[in-house]
């Protein structure tokens, strides 16, 4: 069977989703599905500079990059256009990923030409707070391109009961499935020994590490996380806060203006983007891991922390918040100062607790959140769809 995953883009800078895709473009084919990813180049900060037109290996997978132009979150690429039209009978599936970019419109539209079945991801796409952002824009892209997608879409997959829920104000477009985004269990097999990140960053020594680690942007509830912190601080003097993550919107600089006028700037470690080798470091580290996000389509980093067995503290936005409330895997907050404030305390203030919402967390992950589960039930649709 020929898969073709068909993605605006895939850069780091665009958090968790993008590395995730080429994992699961990696797994699919050693699993026996010939899969492609097919994006551009774009970068929040630019352009890639990656081969182009050629097919390449990103973590393993095979992906083929097109140039965009000109340089917009859009993504317009005629010369992806050109390589669908070329290309597309070839598959037996394509795997659309993502609403408001070139690469979705196009792939959706030849598919249906060429007769070859799509599923759509939307990846969160659909939740209404993030349709809020430009509305006006996005109520016209999708009067004009949107309906189209969806309506002649073999499937939905959403990643959780969650984003299925939220974008119940849309048309019951397509079938609708809940497919996880997996965790390679390989990956967390052998953790690092404790006190490694805390070697990276020798201020962390004999400190309450308290983990964000997600990209710093708006969505992310930092403006909950660090007046929550300033109270955190004023009661546990060894507490000091990790904020690690790209930034491609410089949204940092508010950030660190709300730190220092907290007086928080030598309780705080602005770690940016952490190297791989030290992401799981980080993880088991960690005393708290927080994510006060307004609305977070799946949260990936949420089930790695899960897999290190870390307590977890995240807001009742995160789309994984219900699963995580009902294996008592973590504390589930609101998007409040004050609840963000109780959560992070009532893990410090309980070791026991935060012991067993690691292991309960480690067993969620297990059960429901791993590569092996998604991909089975991913395999599963798209022979149903080739037939």
């Amino acid at each position: 069977m020929k898969v073709l995953q068909v993605v605006p883009g895939i850069s780091p800078g665009f958090g968790g989703p993008s590395i995730a895709l080429t994992d699961m473009t990696r797994l699919l084919c050693e699993q026996g599905i010939e899969a492609t990813l097919l994006t551009t180049n774009i970068d929040p900060a630019g352009r890639l500079d990656v081969p182009l037109g050629v097919l390449t290996e990103q973590r393993g997978a095979r992906v083929m990059y097109y140039n965009t132009w000109p340089r917009n979150r859009y993504a317009f690429s005629a010369s992806m256009a050109w390589a669908l039209l070329k290309t597309i009978r070839r598959y037996d599936v394509v795997h659309i990923h993502w609403l408001y970019n070139f690469s979705s419109l196009a792939a959706a539209w030849i598919a249906r030409q060429a007769g070859v079945p799509y599923v759509f991801q939307p990846n969160g796409s659909l939740d209404p707070h993030l349709m809020r952002r430009n509305s006006l824009v996005k109520d016209g892209y999708n009067a004009l391109f949107g309906s189209y997608i969806l309506r002649n879409a073999s499937g939905i997959i959403y990643t959780t009961q969650a984003e299925q829920r939220l974008a119940g104000h849309l048309p019951g477009w397509g079938p609708a499935h809940v497919i996880p985004v997996g965790l390679d269990q390989r990956e967390y097999a052998n953790l690092p020994l404790r006190g490694v990140f805390r070697q990276a960053f020798p201020i962390l020594k004999d400190k309450q590490v308290l983990l964000f680690l997600s990209r710093i942007s708006r969505q992310k509830g930092l403006d909950l996380l660090i007046p929550a912190f300033r109270s955190v601080a004023a009661s546990y003097p060894k507490a000091h806060l990790v904020l690690a993550g790209s930034d491609g919107e410089g949204y940092g600089q508010e950030v660190r203006r709300w730190v220092a006028e907290a007086g928080l700037t030598d309780r705080v470690t602005f770690a940016g983007r952490i190297p791989d080798q030290l992401k799981l470091a980080a993880y088991v580290d960690c005393d708290v891991f927080v994510l006060p996000s307004y609305a977070e389509n799946f949260g990936a980093v949420v089930t790695e922390a899960l897999a290190c067995r870390r307590p977890v503290v995240i807001s009742n936005q995160v789309n994984l918040c219900d699963e995580v409330a009902a294996a008592e895997a973590g504390i589930v907050v609101k998007c409040t100062v004050e609840s963000v404030t109780a959560g992070i305390t009532r893990v410090l203030d309980d070791p026991a607790l935060a012991g067993r919402l690691g292991e309960n967390g480690w067993a969620l992950v297990q059960k429901d959140f791993t590569w092996e589960v998604a991909l089975r039930k991913l395999r599963q649709l798209y022979q149903e769809l080739k037939k």
